[in-house]
């Protein structure tokens, strides 16, 4: 919800010809990338209550990602958001991937519609290995991407 209000904010600001330095920008100046319609989601799902293993899963997942994806996070073909189950309005996201517990979960949408999602379950077996974790997040993003 965060990254999507601070998403409505600077595009009314851009609407308003207001830049983030609080400046005037013009259209020609820079025209905004399209938003890919064709995409996959990584979900790090968390409780409001965290233990360290549990924020270190999210750390692995999120630097695993950064650290391997660059250019597809800065298209939008790739998109990470942590989000906490326990609010209310993301409580849908326990039965719409069957969670039962923190988890990363993949999410891939064509044309802007979810078409398959894949629980990354195996990382709660890897969290003692930073190594083999951000392997195994790397080679599932990878199979994920292939299918755009």
């Amino acid at each position: 919800m965060k990254n999507f209000a601070i998403m409505c904010v600077m595009l009314l600001m851009a609407f308003a010809g207001i830049g983030l330095s609080g400046g005037v920008c013009f259209a020609a100046d820079k025209a905004a990338p399209a938003v890919a319609s064709d995409y996959v989601q990584a979900y790090y799902f968390h409780a409001t209550r965290r233990c360290a293993t549990c924020t270190k899963l999210e750390q692995y997942s999120r630097g695993s990602i950064e650290a391997n994806f660059k250019d597809q996070l800065k298209d939008g073909t790739l998109r990470f958001t942590e989000v906490n189950f326990d609010e209310p309005e993301n409580r849908h996201f326990l039965q719409d991937y069957n969670l039962m517990y923190r988890a990363l979960v993949l999410v891939r949408f064509k044309d802007g519609k979810q078409v398959t999602y894949k629980n990354l379950d195996k990382i709660w077996q890897l969290v003692r290995n930073e190594k083999e974790f951000s392997g195994y997040v790397k080679t599932e993003v990878e199979t994920m991407l292939k299918d755009l």
